[in-house]
């Protein structure tokens, strides 16, 4: 064992990071197809992952540590996605005869874009139950969170965390207060702006 390894450290990383890796996907893949594991099953790693539950109702969506476009990035899936393909992907180009380097990038490269596309399948996924099941009406008058910070005066949008339905969802949210909404703050939701859109205005205790 000690001798496979020595021989050549970088494969013997990638194996033992891909094979665990790849069990763990597959055994998810398998739960999620007998609807084991859906939204409760993954975890998120942002500093207030401590909202889920906070209201005592099942949610829709994840808060994740980076949100790109409203991307969630490093949830437990995307993370073994990124391991078992990105180990898998080097230990192909060291076996086709690339250099440790080049083999090192392309593990990285492609783990990288395993994370998008089940960032991208789940944002996907989540709109879709979103778009036919929830009304977005009824969240006009509910009290939330901000998720992400709502600038001033309609100037752009944020995201906050609001129950609907019995279910806490993010929706866009804007706001035609003079001053930004921050993370965190308490809101209130005024109407609609769009079909996942929501205007708020700070909840005054």
């Amino acid at each position: 064992m000690k001798e496979w390894f020595m021989n050549d450290p970088l494969q013997a990383v990638l194996y033992i990071v891909a094979v665990p890796s790849t069990v763990i996907l597959v055994i998810q893949t398998v739960l999620l197809l007998f609807g084991i594991g859906g939204d409760d099953a993954d975890v998120d790693f942002d500093a207030d992952n401590g909202i889920d539950g906070v209201f005592g109702h099942d949610t829709v969506d994840h808060t994740d540590a980076v949100d790109v476009s409203g991307l969630r990035l490093f949830t437990v899936r995307g993370l073994v996605a990124f391991f078992a393909v990105g180990g898998w992907s080097g230990i192909a180009a060291l076996q086709l005869g690339a250099s440790r380097l080049v083999s090192g990038i392309a593990a990285l490269l492609m783990g990288f874009a395993a994370l998008i596309l089940v960032a991208l399948f789940f944002k996907f996924a989540m709109n879709l139950q979103q778009s036919g099941t929830l009304d977005f009406s009824s969240a006009v008058g509910k009290t939330g969170e901000v998720y992400m910070t709502v600038p001033a005066k309609g100037e752009g949008k944020g995201k906050v965390n609001v129950v609907v339905q019995e279910r806490l969802v993010e929706l866009e949210a804007v706001t035609e207060s003079d001053r930004a909404l921050l993370f965190g703050e308490a809101i209130r939701v005024t109407r609609l702006a769009g079909n996942n859109t929501v205007v708020v205005e700070p909840e005054i205790k």
